[in-house]
């Protein structure tokens, strides 16, 4: 395979014999790895040999093969930078970031091969993600892997892993439809040469991306990732495409699928000691179900571990579930905590989910045009930065229902009829974007406003047309929830005819 045969140019014919001879004894590629960090553990190998292992063992995050590795070969220095874990984002870019830039430094000062600097170069990019709200610093690295890149045709191997960064960059940036088209480029580089792991970099990249243009493409990209990390057989890679899926489902409003990716992720990986790293994730999927108990739980759970996976902000989901259980004290006292860090951050799309969390704490105490206010902020943000765990969604509905129950307040001769344009632009984003599990949740609010001015038959005709609308394991929940509220309905409906 092109992830190892790619460094066949550049490393002694020993080295190519060893590697010749363990992929054909070997399963998969996550079994050729251990192979080979077991051969450069209890053997004297050439130094390229144990470069390659030291890489391979970072892209499976085998931690227990990188320390030994590190450690037998702590005098070579370009095998260093990759003794440092990658598995918690903002954490591990903060305590290694320093460490690796210093080694790449070193390197560099004295002459090392171009293709030991090129990807050097490109680790260096993955220690500075974008979510540190520093995107040049991030595209430096990648800028110098290019120039390397560019002067060597036979380095052309290393330029899917520089699009991935690329179109990462792009995306957080909001420039969506560039993010695509660098991705796609990037898809067809690893595919030309049989490289698996940029592939499977690139596709899980271009289906972020995708779930603000076409939720059907993602979830397409998303199961040929699924597919390729099956064959690979990592641990690792295979938790990341059941989160990342559980992404795409929790943008769809298919909470139930979403839930169910987040929990296998939770199963097939733990990141760093971590009992909880799904926690979170299920925990925000019972907020846009409005499961306050559930979420409540979660977010607790995820608070034991948050310090072990370097989470920032772990106050804003556990404040979200306090609002819907109408604990008002404590979540104000948990968004007030969570303020600092998000201040801190400086980081808009965090801003954003600090609005969402405001705007529902003050659904709960009752003040509908404050909450309006901060999810009208919320909408703002993500309008222009794009949606990575259905924040639109989430500002959307919290605009619905703070206005309908804000017709509910201030109309009481029930004259207004007329859905609210919160509503209206619900409903219609939900079906622009082909959002089913969102078209549901709108039409049951929309039963709500109707139901709160007494046009019972309007709201029961709302909820049935929306149990057509799919029956995809995804929306269990809300299907229950939508069949639930019928039979309310029509128990009212025979109410007033019994009146009547």
């Amino acid at each position: 395979m092109g992830t190892i045969t790619k460094y066949y140019p550049f490393i002694d014919e020993e080295s190519k014999s060893t590697l010749n001879s363990l992929m054909k004894e070997s399963k998969s590629y996550f079994d050729f790895v251990q192979s080979l960090c077991h051969v450069v553990l209890e053997s004297d190998v050439p130094t390229n040999l144990a470069y390659i292992a030291a890489v391979q063992a970072w892209w499976c995050r085998l931690e227990d093969e990188m320390g030994l590795i590190n450690q037998k070969f702590k005098d070579v220095p370009q095998i260093v930078p990759w003794g440092h874990i990658h598995a918690s984002l903002e954490r591990d870019q903060i305590r290694y970031h320093d460490a690796i830039v210093r080694s790449i430094e070193q390197l560099v000062e004295e002459s090392a091969d171009d293709w030991i600097l090129t990807e050097l170069h490109l680790l260096h990019a993955q220690f500075h993600w974008p979510i540190s709200g520093d995107i040049p610093s991030q595209l430096e690295p990648v800028g110098k892997a290019r120039e390397l890149i560019d002067a060597n045709p036979l380095l052309k191997c290393f330029e899917a892993q520089a699009c991935f960064y690329e179109g990462w960059a792009k995306r957080i940036e909001g420039e969506i439809e560039d993010a695509i088209a660098i991705y796609q480029r990037g898809i067809e580089l690893a595919e030309a040469h049989d490289e698996s792991l940029h592939m499977n970099m690139n596709l899980g990249g271009q289906g972020d991306a995708l779930k603000n243009v076409s939720i059907k493409k993602a979830i397409s990209r998303f199961e040929e990732s699924y597919q390729l990390t099956q064959d690979l057989e990592v641990p690792y890679l295979e938790a990341e495409v059941l989160h990342d899926s559980g992404l795409v489902f929790e943008v769809a409003g298919e909470y139930d699928l979403a839930i169910s990716s987040y929990q296998e992720f939770g199963k097939v990986y733990k990141f760093d000691g971590s009992q909880h790293s799904e926690c979170a994730a299920i925990s925000r999927v019972y907020v846009a179900l409005g499961d306050g108990e559930r979420a409540l739980e979660m977010a607790n759970a995820f608070l034991e571990d948050y310090e072990i996976l370097g989470i920032q902000w772990p106050n804003l989901g556990k404040a979200a579930a306090l609002a819907l259980l109408n604990r008002v004290d404590e979540a104000e006292a948990n968004l007030a905590e969570a303020h600092k860090l998000v201040i801190k951050s400086g980081l808009d799309r965090l801003l954003g989910r600090y609005y969402l969390t405001a705007g529902l704490v003050e659904l709960a105490k009752g003040e509908y045009t404050s909450s309006m206010d901060w999810y009208e902020k919320a909408w703002e943000i993500f309008e222009r930065v794009g949606q990575v765990y259905g924040e639109k969604n989430l500002a959307l509905i919290g605009l619905t229902r703070a206005e309908i129950l804000l017709a509910k307040q201030t109309t009481e001769d029930k004259k207004t009829i007329i859905p609210g344009r919160w509503l209206s632009k619900l409903e219609n984003y939900a079906t622009e974007w082909a959002l089913p599990g969102i078209r549901m949740q709108a039409a049951i609010l929309k039963s709500d406003f109707y139901q709160n001015h007494g046009q019972f038959k309007d709201a029961q005709a709302v909820l049935q047309d929306a149990l057509n609308i799919t029956d995809s394991p995804g929306v269990t929940t809300l299907r229950k929830r939508i069949i639930a509220k019928i039979q309310e309905i029509e128990e009212l409906l025979h109410d007033e005819e019994i009146v009547s």
